[in-house]
């Protein structure tokens, strides 16, 4: 729904007629560069009492209105004294867009909302109700007031500490607690840190009691503010900071305050002194003799990982994912978002064409070998990871010991192959004394996909799922199936062509289901042997002339309810391992 400017003109004219605004006019965006710099395109401004107090409020929309919230102001903006969400311009922060839900069926219900709510944000702030917010809000701030940023490769917490600026020629490049920290960033691959110039800083972390009022472009934070600030600090971090300062008094010129927020976490606020009197880019602290504030822009694990729905609790966790084809692939990389660092990968294949769209290396890495194509683009795209990489068979991994299983708190078996899955499936029940092993396979044509958790000295493993292979009238298969027992690989060009066909969505969701099951495993969410299983549809299959097996016929929430009633407790591999 577009309005044309006639009908927006007319909607805003409804807030003078409902006694919203007193004295009504409107404005024009071209001659109001207030309005402008927020690409307002019809505007009606007016008086109103608020705290018995009448002042202006100007009301304004954008082009895509009702589809966007329009945008208030207060005028004069300093009406009430510095209050939380209105800017210097007067602009009223008075709703959070993401999520928002809006009627654009009833553009005058938004206007009317607008107000009400732009009101109530004055009224809390005139009250001090939401004095705290500004403690909150206090980035938003900050980097109004400021120039300059640097990224920051340090753990935000509450230890105060040495800190070091890390600067070239060109002025300075990073904030971090070593060159090792910023090279972890970029997984050792970043040139020509070694060469930097170093200078000392402080972090320093406050108590949540804290409160400050943010700085503004008319009054920015002096010697006497931080000053202030420094009094909130822990009894032990106090006690270090007299140190610090007795050895080299020079740290003061460069401190990056730690302020905790209401709602959780801690702002970054750093401010250099070392600018003072000598600094073109800062005109106001070079006159007044301030410090230049600075922006952290922070890279590090504890604020990215969480950022992006990663677990900080997984970062010292080591995982062995054999096979990396185009399950193995997904598996890898959900591995690395959910938070696992220390990665690594065994698979003898290279990538080839056929498989350019269903694993998620694509035609990019064709020709390569599987395992050194993953670990570059993983490296590429996510930091702070350490991957170990062997182009070989497992069995000779293991033979040749370049590979110990028992090294690992993960172990995600993704080959594909019964016999060697089986094998497997053996050596950890007999060497391992505490990693945890996740098997995972997809079935012939996306009808589904598996993945099975299994502990050292625990009943429930891979061969629990199979049927007894002493008895002649039932031939060995896995009881998990899908597809009733048959040959399903496909043949397109000859013999030595054969494939089992499914999708690289199928890939995806198995993947999925496997990362998820050996992440719980880890975080004890999940602790006893346990099959996860998914179903897909089963047209292509059935059309194939192929026979779907009685399992196929259960539920999804049958499937999860029997997901532990494979284990057997005389399985000749985890059974004997009890007695």
């Amino acid at each position: 729904m577009l309005l044309s400017i006639a009908q927006i003109n007319f909607f805003l004219a409804s807030l003078a007629q409902k006694q919203y605004l007193r004295e009504a006019y409107s404005l024009s965006p071209l001659g109001n560069s207030l309005l402008q710099d927020r690409n307002v395109v019809a505007a009606i401004a007016g008086n109103i009492t608020i705290a018995e107090k009448i002042v202006q409020l100007c009301v304004g929309v954008r082009e895509d209105f009702p589809r966007s919230l329009p945008l208030v102001f207060l005028q004069p903006p300093d009406a009430f004294g510095f209050i939380p969400h209105v800017e210097e311009s007067g602009y009223i922060c008075y709703a959070q867009t993401e999520g928002l839900l809006l009627n654009s069926a009833d553009p005058v219900g938004i206007l009317y909302d607008a107000i009400d709510k732009a009101i109530a944000v004055i009224q809390s702030g005139i009250d001090g109700e939401n004095r705290w917010d500004f403690m909150d809000e206090l980035p938003w701030y900050w980097e109004r007031v400021n120039t300059k940023t640097l990224p920051g490769f340090f753990s935000v917490d509450n230890m105060l500490r040495k800190v070091f600026v890390y600067s070239d020629r060109g002025g300075d490049r990073f904030v971090a607690d070593s060159i090792q920290t910023i090279q972890a960033y970029f997984n050792g691959k970043k040139q020509g840190l070694n060469a930097l110039n170093c200078r000392g800083a402080l972090y320093i972390p406050l108590e949540k009691k804290t409160f400050i009022l943010p700085p503004t472009s008319k009054q920015l934070w002096n010697s006497a503010t931080i000053s202030e600030l420094i009094k909130n600090l822990s009894l032990q971090n106090r006690q270090k900071y007299i140190r610090l300062l007795n050895k080299r008094r020079q740290f003061k010129d460069f401190i990056i305050l730690g302020l905790p927020r209401p709602s959780g976490g801690r702002t970054l606020a750093a401010l250099d002194s070392t600018t003072i009197n000598r600094s073109p880019s800062n005109q106001s602290a070079k006159m007044s003799g301030l410090p230049q504030p600075i922006s952290i822009k922070r890279y590090d694990p504890g604020y990215l990982l969480p950022r992006g729905g990663g677990k900080l609790d997984l970062v010292n966790f080591r995982v062995l994912l054999i096979g990396c084809g185009s399950i193995g692939g997904y598996v890898a990389l959900g591995l690395v978002q959910s938070g696992i660092r220390q990665l690594t990968l065994v698979d003898s294949d290279r990538l080839t064409r056929e498989n350019t769209y269903r694993h998620c290396l694509g035609m990019s890495a064709e020709g390569e070998p599987k395992v050194t194509a993953l670990k570059n683009e993983l490296e590429r795209k996510y930091p702070y990871i350490s991957i170990a990489s062997y182009q070989t068979l497992i069995e000779k991994a293991i033979r040749q010991n370049s590979v110990n299983l028992d090294a690992f708190d993960l172990i995600i078996v993704a080959i594909g192959d019964d016999t060697a899955q089986l094998y497997l499936n053996q050596l950890l029940h007999k060497e391992c004394q505490h990693a945890i092993a996740v098997f995972t396979w997809v079935e012939p044509y996306g009808i589904g996909g598996h993945s099975l958790l299994t502990r050292p000295k625990q009943l429930g493993c891979f061969q629990c799922l199979f049927t007894d292979a002493s008895n002649p009238d039932t031939p060995l298969h896995n009881r998990a199936a899908f597809a009733a027992y048959g040959h399903f690989g496909k043949d397109d060009l000859g013999c030595g062509s054969s494939y089992h066909p499914f999708g690289g969505l199928d890939a995806q969701k198995t993947a999925e289901k496997a990362v998820r099951l050996g992440l719980d495993a880890l975080l004890q969410q999940e602790k006893q042997s346990s099959i996860l299983s998914w179903k897909g549809r089963a047209e292509a299959f059935t059309a194939a002339g192929l026979q779907l097996s009685p399992r196929y016929q259960q539920t999804e929430e049958q499937l999860r309810e029997k997901k532990y009633e494979h284990i057997k407790s005389h399985c000749l591999v985890c059974g004997a391992k009890q007695e």
